[in-house]
């Protein structure tokens, strides 16, 4: 014999209420999923502008490299093959910190020093990307957000 149908419990409104619930979560998540997402963006171009500006200069022919004065040059222009790249990524970015080295021998010096052809070449950048994405009220709950530091380096052996 079968037991007696008992009558269906309504439950009208209940996935409206879950679904509106979970909804506040993930919307209090959203900012910082897109936030770290575009650090990302920034982080490879950032590496990318940086290892450009690596195989730039790893690649000035010797004549230009041994002379301080086109070898300033070419230093320059890797200095701003990444700071425009910085620019591109982010506008509002802080400046970009560049340092570009030769290693000569046994030590790091300015490249176009000597006349002999460097051993290698060293690009490190250094940014801070500000967090001015996230809106006031999320910032308000997070005051000890800081900018996010990006790092990059490139080390290329010098070719020519």
């Amino acid at each position: 014999m079968r037991p007696p149908c008992r009558a269906p419990r309504r439950q009208h409104g209940v996935a409206a209420i879950e679904l509106a619930l979970i909804m506040l979560f993930f919307m209090g998540l959203l900012p910082f999923v897109l936030l770290f997402g575009r650090a990302l963006l920034v982080y490879t171009a950032l590496q990318k502008s940086t290892h450009d500006a690596a195989r730039y200069l790893a690649t000035m022919p010797l004549s230009q490299m041994a002379s301080i004065g086109t070898a300033t040059q070419g230093v320059a222009f890797s200095r701003q093959m990444v700071v425009e790249a910085m620019a591109e990524s982010w506008p509002t970015m802080e400046s970009v910190r560049v340092s570009v080295d030769c290693t000569y021998a046994d030590d790091s010096y300015n490249c176009g020093n000597y006349a002999t052809p460097p051993q290698q070449v060293h690009i490190k950048v250094s940014v801070d990307m500000p967090i001015v994405f996230l809106p006031d009220l999320t910032r308000a709950w997070l005051p000890q957000l800081a900018p996010i530091p990006l790092r990059s380096n490139a080390t290329l052996r010098y070719v020519n």
